[in-house]
């Protein structure tokens, strides 16, 4: 009786044992593999806009090359013989990776670099589609010549507005984007493919089971929350996001991230199938364990703890290690900088945020090859993270930018520290023997005097860096307000612009040139105000060298010149007094080979006279280039217009070269004045200037008189007209008109 009772005690123990063992084995596989499902769908996502961030720059490297090879065909006779262009295509073939180039012309012929010769290679309407969006890339379709599945790539010939010259294009096999895919197959375990919208497979590695993601979809299960048409939906409105299934007894994480080319979506998928077979694993050996409890809950403790470990350390190298260059990435950063951070202040020792960014690196790639980029990338890598000093920390965040957490007890030092760090790092050497390439790097740097969000610290590196950009020659900046300020100021000035030429926020004013005797109006200069709705009146040195360096000036000089021509025509057809009006233009214009032709034309579409209207051209302008100033003074002359040079003396001036330059007229900028006043010297210098200028055939126009004294003394010297406060400030087009009728009617 004894004895049974102690059977059923132990029996029930057992039992109990392996009941406890057994729940805890499940629960803990729940446990383990939702964290594993966490981490896989965090890595799946980071893969999939991995995937479509590589694939958009490969795809716009692409066309990029086709838009090189488009220009270089515009040289003489390359498109009228056959034998020329075949070559040339076969030439430029070699140079690249393509399969085959060729160009179509507008009758629809497609030339060949192997010299085949097809009607309609690309549909007209895929053309029209390439002249309207500046490029054009198929779906797959079958090669001409081989039978293997292509992509076929084009780009518009250049041409002038309206012209249609043909396209260059280029055909690469789907097996090559495949290979590139793989890369980002993360690391093998996963797909990865290119879709359109519609779901079709476009591009996979490895080979699709299904021709069509959302065929897939109809064959599989989805996880809960999710749906075959809840991700269509999201594909067709262009969003990203993931999604869980299980197809063929086997469960996925898949996520989806658009390209910029063809509403093209970058998917990557990643099976769990290793998840699950370790948490079943764990188990199933739980459960036998359960004939033995206290070795079994040893032995499977430690095989628990190992598998978690080994499955950390896998999903810790996915999320957090650079597979490139394997120094930590930006994730790993970010969770490592809070902890040095507090480390440096505990140490009261301020510290710093750089980012470091390898100048012209894509130039690098392009001219070497991506296996030669991924090597620069490694020993910069192992430079900077070599300069290291204890509780610093180094990361690669993207593709050619590295961010460090260095200590910098001392503004000065940690300058010239990242100075020398630069130039350690800015020099790549293939091998023993082999020429080095010399690298340029940039750096942006944050002394982190605040408590602020990480990203925060990252912008104000950014923007220190960007700063830095701006100069040539300068390897590093520190970020300030001001630098901030200026460049919030340049962006907004930039997404405004457009929108307020629209408009009409620019304004034409006229500021009259005086004769010094008389004060009566003998021309003027057309300047622009720029009246913000909210803003009010935004000075011109805000806006104006935001614009030069964009490109918008040369938009905005349009306006202005056509304004001008209006206010000419006007006055001409009302019978109201004509003067000159002077205009100015950027460099800009001048590097435009029809720039003159362009200003001709302009002026007879409105029917001014060209000896009304005096092109403008600043100091720094004339002296950029002066053999190209000469010929553009010489064919403006040849169409009857005047020329003046604006800003004489603000820091470029030479008489050397100005008696080289035909001026119909020289301004003397208000500087001269300013310096002027009090200093003989500089008196004597001013006249001396008047003179030589006047001997050489120009007038003199005299800028900024605000006195009553500058204008005895500048009529004294032989100036002839003035520009000034004291004569008239800029005016709006009816308070001038009115001014010139009055002068008129006084005469």
């Amino acid at each position: 009786m004894y004895k049974i009772t102690g059977f059923k005690r132990a029996f029930i123990l057992i039992v109990a044992a392996a009941v406890l063992v057994a729940a805890g084995s499940v629960l803990y596989w729940r446990q383990v593999t939702e964290r594993l499902s966490e981490d896989a769908r965090a890595v799946i996502v980071s893969a999939s806009r991995e995937l479509a961030d590589n694939f958009s720059r490969l795809l716009g490297a692409e066309f990029r090359l086709l838009s090189t090879v488009a220009v270089s065909l515009k040289e003489p006779d390359m498109l009228t013989n056959r034998e020329t262009l075949v070559s040339y295509l076969d030439k430029q073939n070699k140079n690249n990776a393509f399969t085959l180039m060729g160009y179509q012309g507008p009758d629809g012929q497609a030339v060949f670099s192997n010299g085949g010769v097809l009607p309609d290679f690309i549909s007209p309407e895929n053309v029209e589609y390439a002249y309207k969006n500046g490029h054009y890339i198929s779906g797959r379709r079958k090669g001409p010549f081989t039978g293997k599945d292509i992509l076929v790539f084009a780009v518009p010939m250049p041409a002038e507005p309206g012209e249609k010259a043909g396209v260059v294009f280029a055909t690469q096999t789907i097996e090559f984007y495949a290979n590139i895919l793989s890369a980002n197959s993360t690391h093998g375990q996963g797909l990865a493919f290119i879709i359109n919208r519609a779901g079709d497979i476009i591009i996979a590695y490895p080979r699709a089971a299904y021709p069509n993601v959302f065929e897939a979809g109809r064959h599989s299960v989805y996880d809960r929350g999710k749906s075959a048409l809840r991700t269509q939906q999201e594909i067709s409105r262009g969003e990203s996001s993931w999604t869980g299934y299980t197809l063929n007894e086997e469960h996925r994480f898949a996520s989806y991230y658009p390209l910029r080319y063809n509403d093209w979506y970058a998917m990557s998928v990643l099976p769990t199938k290793s998840v699950a077979e370790q948490a079943q694993r764990l188990v199933l050996m739980s459960l036998l364990l359960c004939l033995s409890i206290i070795v079994v809950l040893g032995v499977l403790l430690v095989f628990i703890l190992r598998m978690q470990s080994q499955s950390s350390r896998a999903l810790f190298r996915m999320g957090f290690v650079d597979p490139l260059t394997d120094a930590d990435n930006l994730n790993a950063f970010r969770f490592k900088f809070p902890r040095a951070a507090a480390a440096f202040k505990e140490k009261g020792v301020p510290y710093a945020l750089v980012m470091v960014n390898v100048n012209r690196f894509k130039a690098v790639n392009d001219i070497y090859g991506f296996e030669q980029g991924d090597q620069v990338l490694k020993q910069v890598a192992q430079a900077l993270r070599g300069a290291l000093q204890e509780g610093e920390l180094f990361c690669r965040s993207s593709s050619d930018i590295f961010l460090l957490l260095l200590a910098c007890p001392d503004r000065t030092e940690l300058g010239r520290r990242v100075d020398v760090l630069a130039a350690r790092a800015g020099r790549y050497c293939p091998g023993e023997g082999e020429a080095c390439l010399p690298l340029s790097l940039t750096c942006g740097i944050y002394l982190v005097d605040e408590n602020v969000p990480f990203y925060i610290m990252m912008d104000r590196a950014n923007l220190a860096w960007a700063s830095a950009k701006q100069h040539a020659g300068q390897v590093c900046a520190f970020y300030d307000e001001e630098s901030r300020r200026k460049i919030v100021t340049e962006k907004r000035i930039e997404s405004s612009m457009d929108q307020a030429l629209r408009d009409g926020e620019f304004k034409i004013y006229l500021q009259p040139k005086c004769d010094f005797k008389t004060g009566l109006t003998c021309s003027a200069e057309a300047l622009v105000r720029w009246q913000h709705p909210t803003q009010g009146l935004v000075p011109p040195d805000q806006f104006i060298p935001v614009f030069e360096k964009n490109g918008f000036v040369l938009k905005l000089d349009k306006f202005m010149l056509e304004e001008t021509l209006r206010l000419l025509k006007t006055w001409k057809e009302q019978g109201k007094p004509v003067v000159p009006i002077g205009v100015n233009f950027s460099r800009l214009h001048l590097e435009d080979p029809h720039f003159i032709d362009v200003l001709a034309q302009t002026a007879d579409d409105y029917g001014v006279e060209h000896r009304l209207l005096e092109v403008e051209l600043t100091e720094s302008v004339v002296f950029g280039n002066v053999s190209l100033m000469k010929e553009v003074i010489d064919g403006l002359h040849a169409k009857g217009f005047s020329v003046a040079m604006d800003d004489f003396g603000s820091g470029y001036s030479s008489l050397n070269v100005l008696k080289n330059l035909d001026f119909d007229c020289v301004k003397l900028d208000k500087e001269f004045l300013v310096r002027g006043e009090g200093n003989p010297r500089m008196r004597q210098i001013i006249s001396g200037l008047v003179r030589m200028i006047k001997s050489l055939g120009s007038g003199v126009v005299a800028e900024g008189v605000e006195t009553a004294e500058q204008a005895e003394f500048l009529s004294g010297i032989g100036c002839d007209l003035a520009q000034g406060y004291l004569f008239s400030r800029p005016l709006p087009p009816q308070e001038f008109e009115k001014r010139l009728l009055e002068e008129r009617d006084k005469k």
